[in-house]
């Protein structure tokens, strides 16, 4: 017999994907099935919901903010099914691929914790490049599933997991990244996990520059707090599964290969060799007087740059393959854009949140709820 679902969606004040997702989730045929919408500071529009789905949905109010993980782990304690489906209030099922729950219970047949598909909406500019950077973590993933059968973080937006295995890890924890952190934990316990890229979900990018960057700033933190927690056990996964998570961090940060190769290579001979050579025959002919421009410096520039291109060129090719058999799309504009600006940019945050959590603790504000 099929298990039953518990299905949880949290949201702060409202969604205007709520409504549509709500649908989505009662229209699907897959039968045993609950629906929990646990709501913290709600606001009007959140609560004339109720007599849309009266008697299909159990809705929870909160009149502060309590914080994700809190509501979550005790609206599971008022849940009876066998599986329990979490899922973000901001996205939309991608309703192409027939029951969605049942391609869910299908995979957790030999998983214990599974995992969808994501994309972004493709709605702006920022969107757009956003998606690419869904297209590496996903990538991850299924890496991690595909050779591992394990999974080292999730994308919390919307994933499955059995109730006996959430119970084991003891739910979520009250950490900035809650996701990231009760994936790591199934890595450790050898729990089965499975990344399903023939289902999905689309979810909504921040609607700024400003908003993005808000976002990023408190995953960034996330992330530098959740390093400092696990940092040995990262090391010995490194040590036994180097295949498998280094290709990972290189997909998630495009850009780390180009700063590794500036920062730790010395300046080869034949660079040296050039200018010296250069510089000789300027010395001896008119001609050549254009070449002491070249100084080491600018050698150095040049270098770089063809670096840049290099890599540029190499994950243009790398990404489009994968997009192809993960089902994003590629355009090579919108890719150099994210190669070239978007990666460092985020790469840089984290390092800065690295640093901070490293070196200035004490100056650490977390201005949201966990």
């Amino acid at each position: 017999m099929p298990p039953k679902f518990s299905i949880f969606v949290p949201v702060y004040q409202e969604s205007e994907f709520l409504k549509p997702l709500l649908d989505s989730l009662i229209a699907d045929p897959y039968g045993e099935k609950e629906i929990f919408v646990v709501v913290d500071e709600p606001t009007s529009r959140s609560l004339g919901l109720v007599k849309n789905f009266s008697g299909e949905v159990h809705f929870i109010w909160n009149g502060k903010r309590k914080g994700k993980a809190n509501v979550l782990n005790e609206i599971v304690e008022e849940s009876t099914g066998e599986v329990l489906l979490f899922l973000d209030s901001d996205i939309v099922i991608n309703g192409k691929s027939g029951s969605f729950l049942k391609v869910i219970s299908e995979a957790m047949t030999e998983a214990d914790i599974v995992e969808v598909k994501k994309d972004i909406i493709r709605d702006s500019f920022l969107a757009k490049i956003i998606g690419y950077d869904y297209l590496s973590f996903s990538f991850a993933n299924w890496l991690f599933s595909h050779r591992l059968k394990k999974c080292l973080g999730l994308n919390g937006a919307a994933f499955a997991v059995k109730r006996g295995t959430f119970s084991a890890l003891g739910g979520f924890r009250r950490v900035v990244v809650e996701d990231l952190d009760i994936g790591t934990r199934s890595f450790m316990q050898d729990i089965r996990f499975t990344f399903i890229k023939d289902i999905g979900v689309y979810t909504k990018a921040p609607s700024s520059w400003r908003a993005w960057f808000k976002q990023r700033k408190r995953w960034g933190i996330g992330s530098a707090l959740w390093l400092k927690e696990y940092f040995r056990d990262l090391l010995k996964i490194v040590r036994d599964h180097p295949g498998v998570l280094l290709p990972s961090i290189f997909f998630i940060f495009p850009c780390l290969p180009f700063f590794l190769m500036t920062l730790l290579t010395p300046d080869e001979l034949y660079v040296k060799a050039v200018y010296l050579t250069l510089l000789l025959l300027s010395t001896q002919a008119s001609l050549l007087l254009p070449p002491t421009a070249l100084t080491s410096t600018s050698l150095a520039i040049f270098r770089n740059l063809l670096l840049m291109i290099g890599g540029l060129g190499a994950y243009s090719s790398i990404f489009f393959v994968l997009a192809k058999k993960m089902g994003y799309i590629f355009n090579p504009l919108e890719f150099a854009i994210f190669y070239l600006v978007y990666s460092p940019l985020w790469l840089l945050i984290v390092l800065a949140s690295i640093t901070k959590v490293y070196l200035r603790p004490e100056n650490l504000s977390i201005d949201w709820k966990t």
